[in-house]
């Protein structure tokens, strides 16, 4: 498919105009990061497990609450779901994974923009595993008000690492929570489902075809739908759905998956985070 605007709104429960960079410009940095470091310090003093705390070379702090030396670490590009609540050094509660009827938060690993401590702290943890990060300001949201966290806050985040998943595994959890059978697969992850019987020729490569189409994240959020002309292997289609439309023949209906090495990669697109596989509904018009 084109590279078309895409329409999703996508809203996460953490970080929500909340930014992590720092401004060069402003001379109170440097002094807030040492006094950040005595705040935080001085936190450890009164927590029981204080004396446990690590620093790592970044300036974030951390005390792993509760081990699992069998869990899994997360890699690059995986799906990583956490529980989270973000509080003052003071005690107030800041921010949260619960939020509506959800409690846990997943997002993918180095790519989503995100405060720097959790981008960080993610790879000191295992799955099943709680632990406390102490956040200077600039790994947390920054050297300006945002909303109820003023600036240069030191932030205390209580985290507990649920799961990590591949692309693949999201990719085979959607396959079998939509029960569909007759799953075509090639080597490198495109899924094909055909929903339809069609005889003839397949799609060739320079070919113009009108093509109706849904696309969906793997959770079911609608991004764009609509009715385009594409030229099969042309440049800016999206190279999974290209690949796809050559697997099919005019008429024919599918549902077709792929992993975002087939989509937007590591850098997404608009809306749709980096690393995120794709579904979309695709039927084929005969003309």
């Amino acid at each position: 498919m084109k590279r078309i605007n895409l329409s999703l709104i996508i809203v996460f429960a953490l970080l929500i105009g909340l930014s992590g960079c720092m401004d060069k410009d402003n001379t109170d940095d440097t002094a807030k990061v040492k006094e950040n470091e005595v705040a935080i310090e001085n936190y450890l003093k009164t927590d029981s497990l204080g004396s446990k705390a690590i620093r790592d070379s970044s300036g974030l702090y951390y005390i792993i609450r509760k081990a699992n030396p069998n869990g899994q670490l997360a890699k690059r590009g995986d799906a990583a779901t956490i529980k989270y609540t973000g509080y003052l050094l003071d005690g107030t509660k800041v921010v949260s994974s619960t939020v509506d009827s959800k409690t846990t938060f997943t997002f993918p690993v180095e790519g989503y923009l995100f405060w720097g401590g959790i981008e960080r702290g993610i790879f000191l943890m295992k799955t099943g595993e709680k632990a406390t990060f102490f956040l200077p300001f600039y790994l947390a949201s920054g050297n300006s008000d945002k909303v109820n966290i003023p600036a240069y806050s030191p932030i205390r985040l209580e985290v507990e690492f649920i799961q990590t998943r591949s692309e693949v595994q999201q990719i085979d959890e959607f396959i079998a929570k939509k029960g569909y059978t007759n799953v075509e697969r090639t080597s490198d992850n495109l899924l094909i489902i055909r929903t339809n019987k069609v005889t003839g020729d397949t799609i060739k490569a320079g070919m113009a075809v009108s093509v109706k189409y849904v696309g969906r994240l793997l959770d079911d959020t609608k991004f764009d739908e609509g009715t385009s002309a594409f030229t099969t292997s042309s440049a800016g289609t999206i190279p999974g759905f290209d690949r796809a439309l050559r697997k099919l023949r005019k008429t024919e209906k599918a549902i077709i998956v792929f992993p975002s090495s087939l989509g937007y990669g590591k850098s997404g697109r608009d809306k749709i985070l980096p690393y995120a596989p794709l579904q979309f509904e695709i039927e084929v018009l005969p003309n």
